[in-house]
């Protein structure tokens, strides 16, 4: 039997919640704008913007997804060593395979500086590749 620290489990709990309350806010938010008989051209007009934190609660990347594109922007200079970039590759391009995606990745020497996904067609993949790449941005800067 795993013990489970209750602290830790409700503290992620609690974000879990803010963040599905947050998601729920947008979508009623795009409800309300197609009952209202306004339908903007999603491009360009309101989709979410995300935010990939470390464990101090720095930002490191703000993520803007207007489907199907999503673009991560890199907020300070982070620098992936061969074994980060590697992972990140093969985290975009077996979502590539499995779920055509398409991808680039803008660096300035060294430094990542915007991943940006199309072809990004449901929340899922969305959220699988959001993860994967806060990890990797986490143990790059952690």
């Amino acid at each position: 039997m795993m013990s489970v620290n209750t602290d830790e489990l409700k503290k992620f709990l609690e974000s879990k919640i803010t963040s599905l309350r947050k998601e729920l806010e947008f979508y009623e938010f795009l409800l309300s704008i197609i009952e209202s008989g306004y339908i903007p051209t999603i491009k360009g007009n309101k989709g979410s913007i995300e935010y990939i934190k470390n464990k101090k609660g720095e930002i490191l990347a703000e993520i803007y997804f207007t489907p199907p594109v999503a673009k991560f922007v890199i907020k300070n200079k982070i620098t992936l060593s061969k074994s980060y970039f590697s992972a990140l590759s093969k985290i975009l391009e077996s979502e590539k395979e499995l779920n055509k995606i398409d991808y680039t990745i803008e660096m300035d020497k060294n430094d990542i500086r915007e991943i940006v996904l199309k072809n990004v067609n449901s929340d899922i993949i969305y959220n699988k590749i959001k993860t994967g790449i806060q990890a990797i941005l986490e143990r790059a800067t952690g």
